[in-house]
């Protein structure tokens, strides 16, 4: 019976066919000797509960040890076999040893020994020096010259001539009142003007010379700038911006093509003074704009052409008939007058005042150098007041580049103060004069009929006073160019 009890009890308590919990792993010596904060044996069980470890590892996941052994193999060798200093093969040399070398050291020569032809050449060098008269030069021989800074005559063993090799197309360079107003200009200001125009570069003749040259031309306001090839490149990059359309001359100067370059717009290029191409190059684009039902106005347009061309022997752009073409079709007009002012007009001012164009902003835009004509250095922007304020906070040649320096300001200055003078206009005839001589000359020495290697480009206007001369091209040249 009492079997059978205790039967019965262990059948109603199911706990009791449980089996007793498993007793916990025994800690290993080193994590014994760690929780007992024993470190000296901790330290001494510690290689074999790491051998433990890695062996259970590599048993579990040998991918993890591979991974590992590698990192540990590359660290080996980064702190262990790094970058070694060379051995010396060579004992250091002595002072003495060095100076022994120098002095038995033979350098090659930086160019070959001159032939034979090329002396010949170097004894028919000459040498140009100013001459008393302005817009002249004295040709001398190069043998002369410790004669000259000797205080040799100004004529001596030399031949006065025409100086071509200048843009100085009213002689300014050497007019007394230019030189003694940049010279006052300098020893009131000094040299630099120190700054850019809208921080602390701006002085009053720069002030001074943007009002004299807006009174000029006729506009509203004009904008200085310290360089003339800057001001044309900045005054294209301040109007047009990506999305505008430049119809550009395909002979412009390589400061306006800058410009278009980096006012990131559509160019399109018409052929150099072509009105009648100009025209279809504009119908195409109203074609374009009818058939995309684009309203002109949504996009900036702008004609971009040189008054006198720099790059095709002076030939003057057709002025009357672009202004007429702008106006049809909706554009804008960036006029260079660069080599043109001083020159073209009864009085100088340039190509509008030759074409008859009577209205100052008929050209919204023109770009002008100080150069050529008035004696001096930098280049100007005029039209509205409208355009000289944008330039004043766009123009990156006017916000990023320093001032001109004043004498050059006072020297423009004073010249403008000539050619609007009385001698002015007199001296604006002799111009013209020189410059038809000239052209006769050069046409007359290197015409078509001439045996010459040289020949005058371009239809040039009688009043241009500068010719462009370029290689003569045989008939064999163009036949090959021809075919090919």
């Amino acid at each position: 019976c009492a079997a059978l009890l205790a039967g019965c009890a262990a059948a109603a308590a199911p706990w009791a066919r449980r089996k007793a919990a498993p007793a916990p792993p025994a800690l290993s010596p080193f994590s014994a000797a760690v929780e007992a904060r024993d470190f000296r044996a901790a330290i001494k069980h510690a290689p074999a509960a790491y051998t433990r470890w890695w062996r259970r590892l590599l048993r579990d996941e040998p991918h993890h040890v591979a991974v590992e052994t590698l990192l540990i193999v590359f660290l080996a060798y980064v702190l262990l076999g790094g970058k070694r200093k060379p051995k010396r093969t060579s004992e250091k040399l002595t002072d003495k040893e060095i100076d022994a070398l120098v002095q038995e050291w033979a350098p090659e020569p930086l160019v070959p020994p001159p032939s034979d032809a090329a002396k010949a050449l170097a004894n028919r060098r000459r040498v140009v020096a100013a001459a008393d008269r302005t817009g002249r030069v004295v040709v001398r021989p190069d043998a002369a010259t410790s004669s000259w800074a000797k205080g040799a005559p100004a004529n001596a063993e030399g031949v006065t001539a025409l100086n071509c090799g200048a843009f100085d197309f009213l002689a300014m360079s050497g007019e007394a009142a230019v030189r003694d107003a940049a010279a006052a200009a300098l020893s009131k200001y000094g040299c630099g003007s120190c700054g850019p125009r809208g921080f602390y570069g701006s002085i009053d003749v720069h002030e001074q010379l943007e009002a004299r040259v807006a009174a000029f031309a006729g506009t509203e306001q004009a904008i200085a700038f310290s360089d003339a090839a800057s001001c044309c490149t900045s005054t294209v990059a301040a109007f047009a911006k990506r999305g505008d359309l430049l119809l550009v001359d395909d002979g412009v100067c390589e400061p306006l093509r800058t410009g278009c370059v980096l006012s990131r717009a559509k160019v399109l290029a018409y052929r150099h003074n072509d009105v009648a191409d100009l025209r279809s190059v504009m119908a195409a684009v109203a074609a374009d704009d009818a058939r995309k039902k684009r309203a002109p106005g949504t996009q900036r347009r702008f004609v971009i052409c040189e008054a006198i061309s720099r790059d095709h022997g002076g030939d003057v752009a057709p002025l009357k008939e672009i202004l007429a073409l702008k106006a049809e079709f909706g554009y804008r007009l960036i006029l260079d007058e660069s080599l043109s002012w001083g020159v073209l007009g009864a009085t100088g001012r340039g190509l509008k005042e030759a074409a008859g164009v009577t209205d100052a902003l008929a050209v919204e835009v023109t770009t002008v150098d100080l150069a050529p004509a008035f004696g001096s250095l930098g280049g100007l922007c005029v039209g509205s007041r409208e355009v000289v304020a944008h330039q004043r906070l766009s123009g990156a040649g006017y916000c990023f580049s320093a001032a001109a320096p004043p004498f050059y300001s006072a020297a423009a200055l004073a010249a403008l103060a000539v050619v609007d003078g009385k001698t002015g206009v007199d001296r604006l005839a002799a111009l013209r004069a020189n410059a038809k001589g000239l052209r006769a000359g050069l046409r007359e020495a290197f015409g078509a009929s001439s045996t010459s290697s040289l020949v005058v480009v371009g239809p040039a206007s009688p009043d241009v006073p500068f010719a462009l001369l370029a290689l003569r091209r045989s008939s064999s040249s163009s036949d090959d160019d021809d075919d090919g």
